[in-house]
């Protein structure tokens, strides 16, 4: 009967134990950048800022995606970008890319018209990632409390979003160069909608 007895406590402790459930360590593939923990005001980090960048500019269709690879160049990863030869690391002068962002003439710039050019703002970034050594880099900081349309969300917009939707034939007919087309599409659910897509 005594072990019955312990059985029974011992089932009915076992039972009544909550805990979290032990998962294995999920491996993150973070393409081989190396995030910190804080970002330096100082630095320009490809993962969060030149990447962006490439992907909604230049990686698009019929430019310089996987699909389409005009001239033989895919700008849609550090590899892909570095590997085309067009970017020295150190040295703005010595590579294809940062010359044709800069071009004035517009047979050569890039993007191309109807294309939107990139900002002054985006160029000098790309020239500083660029004279800091090209790094495969980036960071996992945000300071939450300092959070604005103008300091915080429109730059994620015209880094990631702008370079297709905006100029004169943008996709969708959706343009998002200023705060009144962005809150319209908030407004609507439709930006939360296709972001979740």
């Amino acid at each position: 009967m005594r072990n019955l007895l312990v059985c029974a406590i011992v089932i009915f402790g076992i039972w009544s134990c909550k805990h979290d459930p032990f998962l294995a360590e999920q491996l993150i593939d973070n393409g081989g950048i190396d995030p910190v923990d804080e970002c330096d005001p100082d630095s320009i980090y490809f993962a969060n800022q030149i990447l962006p960048l490439f992907v909604s500019s230049c990686a698009i269709s019929g430019c310089h995606d996987a699909v389409t690879a005009e001239d033989d160049m895919v700008l849609d990863s550090y590899d892909n970008i570095l590997g085309s030869g067009e970017i020295i690391p150190f040295n703005t002068g010595e590579g294809d890319i940062y010359e044709v962002i800069t071009e004035s003439d517009p047979d050569d710039i890039m993007p191309p018209p109807p294309e939107s050019p990139l900002s002054q703002e985006q160029i000098d970034m790309i020239g500083l990632w660029i004279s800091q050594g090209a790094q495969n880099n980036g960071c996992d900081g945000c300071d939450y409390p300092v959070i604005s349309f103008s300091a915080t969300v429109f730059p994620l917009i015209q880094n990631k979003c702008e370079g297709c939707h905006s100029g004169a034939e943008p996709d969708g007919n959706t343009l998002l160069t200023n705060y009144d087309e962005v809150k319209f599409l908030v407004d609507n659910e439709y930006l939360i909608q296709v972001m979740n897509w």
